[in-house]
This record gives structure tokens, sequence and C-alpha cells, in this order.
């Protein structure tokens, strides 16, 4: 493996597009956050990289979209990530492994390599997901929830009254007009999964990752943020994939 080399990981989410170059020491400070395709191409634009690792839970057309961007005028292959039976002392829970969201799998294994366990890893995205390890790295299972923004938008499309165009910042005191019971209704859902798993597992260290860290930290200020652990977990997961393409 070059250990001088360039590498651009990608996390492809379903609201967008993270983006890192690092290499076999570790993550480095050129990165960013796509809304779109045109987006990350400008965003790239310039930029240099020996090999390319994607976790993407987005659909086959946008990956196609994608590798044509990060491959245009470039010698270089893709890695795209899955989830593991094991790797690294991680041992996933699922008993079709490959059936977990790459990108929870990939938060955990960044999580358990450089902190330990036990950890519930939280990852705030358009859904939120809890996964619990413990203290040996076997991974317990875990919790999924629409996030909050996701749930305020299910509301609109089931029923036939209650329009809220968007979110306030968190609160789960009692609204007094339809938009505020949504809103404290929402937060109140998540805020009451948190609570819960904290209290279920005292023992477990919480650290929390993903683009809607910031409302979740508003409502529980006490999680541990860890914002890197998806992009830091496709370094790890890359690394393994490139000692074993060794001769």
């Amino acid at each position: 493996m070059n250990k001088t080399a360039t590498w651009l990981l990608l996390d492809v989410g379903n609201s967008a597009i993270k983006w890192r170059l690092a290499g076999n020491s570790g993550l480095l400070s050129e990165g960013g956050r796509a809304e779109d395709m045109a987006m990350l191409r400008a965003m790239l634009e310039g930029r240099e990289w020996q090999k390319v690792a994607i976790a993407s839970v987005a659909t086959d057309h946008l990956d196609a979209t994608l590798a044509e961007i990060v491959t245009a005028g470039r010698s270089v292959g893709i890695h795209y990530a899955t989830a593991d039976a094991e790797l690294l002392g991680l041992r996933n829970a699922y008993p079709a492994p490959r059936s977990l969201g790459v990108d929870r799998w990939l938060a955990m294994l960044a999580a358990w390599h450089h902190l330990g366990g036990p950890l519930c890893v939280v990852d705030a995205g358009t859904a939120i997901t809890l996964d619990l390890i413990s203290q040996d790295g076997i991974h317990q299972g875990g919790f999924i929830l629409p996030g909050a923004e996701l749930m305020r938008r299910s509301l609109g499309l089931g029923t036939g009254k209650i329009r809220v165009d968007g979110l306030a910042p968190p609160a789960v005191n009692p609204g007094q007009d339809t938009a505020g019971c949504v809103n404290a209704g929402v937060w109140l859902a998540v805020k009451g999964l948190l609570e819960a798993a904290a209290a279920a597992h005292p023992e477990h260290r919480f650290v929390l990752t993903g683009g809607g860290a910031a409302g979740l930290l508003t409502l529980m200020p006490e999680l541990e943020h860890q914002p890197d652990l998806v992009l830091e977990g496709l370094r790890l997961w890359l690394i393994q994939q490139l000692d074993d393409r060794l001769p």
C-alpha cells in the first residue's frame, strides 16, 4: 500500500454528499458537504486523488453519476464499502451482515477502533440510528427512528390538515399552535428515544455523529460529538481493503 497516496472518501446520504481527502495516516483538512452533483463537481475541481472509496445509501442511478464525476480524466478505481461480518475486532449483529446500513457500520467501526466499548453510536441524519457495542466489540443491535424533519414531512403527507412548512429550533414544551405542537412532538420523540436508551444502558458511552447532530446537542448537550465517524470509518475500511489486495 502506498502510504503517501491521497484518497477521496465520499459518504453519500439521502440528503447530501459529504466528502473528505484522506491518507493512510488520517483524514485531511480538505472536505465539504454538497447538496447535489453540480455542487460536488465544483468543490472537487482541481483536486487530485489516487483512490476513491464510497459509502452510499443512495440509488444506483445517483451512484453511477457520482462514479463518472470522481473518475473523469483519471485512472482510478472505486471501492464501494459494505458492512462486514467482522472487522478490526467489531462483530456485526445482523444475520445478513451486508443488510446493515453501511453508514451505521462505518460509524461504529471508527468509534470502536478509537474509543473502545461499551458504546452507543448515535447517527443523526434523515433517519436517526442508535447502535450499541459491548465492551468486547460485539454489536448488540440498535434502533432506527425517522429524523425530526422526516417526521414533520410525514405528518403533512399522512393527514388532511396538519401543514407545517418547517421546524423551529428544538423544543419540547407543549405547543400553542399546530406548528408548535408538531415541533414539540417530533423533538420529544427523538429525545425520548435517546433518554430511554441511556437509561437502559448506563454503562455505555454515547457518541453522536451525522449532519443533524446540532439539533440533538441542543436537546442533550451531554452527548459526545464525534462529527467525522462515518468518513473515518470509511478510511479504516479502505486501509483493510488495500492491504487485502497486496501481493
